[in-house]
């Protein structure tokens, strides 16, 4: 997310989970002067996650632990909402997986910072950990690349750069990942084995 740029609220809204009647009331009044659309949620009353931009929390009554798991697992933005910014509020606020805390009292500019702080954040880890699953796959297929190397090595009686340019030469004219030729490399080599213990 660009840090010049407001996410399009469109038809998103904010999950108030939690919030008693004064937060409630707060809330809705900052975020209708916002232009962005709310609604309440109590007890962990079924709901679904398509439209909801985040999850505002309020700690103090918390009772909705399913749909809070559900945020998580969506990648939804949660915001802890909190009167009293102690050291518990906040470690409990990190374990339910907020990406910002709003204290009361509660004004338009502390929502709306709250909010894009949240967004921004949650967006950013979930770019950190798309590109940690990237990085273990590459990692995990280093071993393929090797034994596949290894098998032009001995076959072809070429040195190991020679080999890695065969594979690499073979991946750009059949546009095929690094990778994929070097699984169908590993993959003949075991299957003609197999054939030749027959």
């Amino acid at each position: 997310m660009s840090l010049s740029k407001r996410p399009s609220f469109g038809s998103a809204s904010l999950l108030l989970v939690d919030c008693d009647e004064r937060s409630l009331a707060a809330l809705q009044k900052s975020l209708q002067r916002l232009g962005i659309a709310s609604q309440a949620l109590q007890a962990d009353a079924p709901q679904a996650l398509e439209q909801v931009l985040a999850l505002v929390v309020e700690l103090d009554h918390f009772a909705s632990p399913r749909i809070v798991e559900q945020a998580n697992a969506a990648g939804v933005p949660i915001i802890a909402l909190t009167q009293h910014e102690t050291l518990s509020q906040i470690q409990r606020a990190l374990e339910l997986g907020a990406t910002a805390m709003l204290n009361k009292p509660i004004t338009q500019g502390s929502v709306y910072t709250t909010l894009m702080m949240a967004i921004g954040l949650r967006q950013r880890l979930a770019a950190e950990q798309q590109r940690s699953r990237s990085l273990a796959e590459k990692v995990a297929s280093r071993r393929l690349v090797a034994q596949a190397l290894a098998r032009l090595m001995v076959e072809r009686e070429l040195d190991e750069n020679r080999a890695y340019e065969h594979i690499r030469k073979l991946s750009m004219e059949l546009n095929r990942s690094l990778e994929d030729i070097c699984a169908e490399l590993v993959g003949a080599a075991v299957a003609n084995r197999h054939e030749g213990r027959s």
